[in-house]
């Protein structure tokens, strides 16, 4: 199992190489839709780790204004490490917006729209079945002694958040049903 800043950096490299400094703009720009960011010693220690795996290999990239920049280059073990991973099976964490669907989803891709389809399947199928399942209200939360208008209220309160909470599984299982469409047609 690869480490999120792992899939994302080997997914990233495999389009083309990078620099520590690119994988950091790149997060800067687009974690925050995958939900997931890195500070810039991650990365850079993360880069590190896949040359010493044999993932990646370190090219010197001259630059006539500053030090030479390392790029980094995907091997062929590190591609077929990714490529792994890709095709592992997925399974949905409890969480609905859980980076892992999205990392995955992005990076799939590079295997086609049969990979993505299929993810965007199985995502579906769990999404679905756990929507399915009403929740209990937490009486719990109410404390002891609590005279009626508070634990009314405190009632509606809970019986808010659940409703917040279903409408944006809601929402999630729409947008998988409808790129489920788009890519049964690519």
């Amino acid at each position: 199992m690869l480490s999120r800043l792992e899939a994302i950096s080997l997914g990233l490299l495999a389009s083309r190489p990078r620099t520590g400094y690119d994988v950091r703009k790149w997060l800067d720009v687009y974690g925050r839709v995958y939900g997931y960011s890195a500070q810039t010693s991650q990365i850079y220690r993360q880069l590190g780790r896949l040359v010493e795996a044999g993932w990646a290999r370190v090219v010197l990239d001259p630059r006539t204004t500053g030090p030479d920049a390392k790029l980094y280059v995907l091997t062929e073990e590190g591609r077929t490490r990714f490529i792994e991973w890709l095709l592992s099976p997925y399974v949905p964490a409890q969480r609905p917006m859980d980076p892992d669907f999205q990392v995955r989803f992005h990076f799939s891709a590079q295997l086609g729209p049969e990979a993505a389809l299929n993810l965007v399947r199985e995502e579906l199928r769990f999404r679905r079945t756990q929507h399915e399942v009403p929740l209990p209200n937490d009486e719990s939360l109410i404390p002891e002694g609590a005279n009626n208008a508070m634990a009314e209220w405190m009632h509606d309160l809970t019986l808010m958040n659940q409703q917040r909470g279903r409408a944006l599984a809601s929402t999630y299982i729409d947008w998988l049903e409808a790129a489920e469409q788009r890519l049964a047609f690519v």
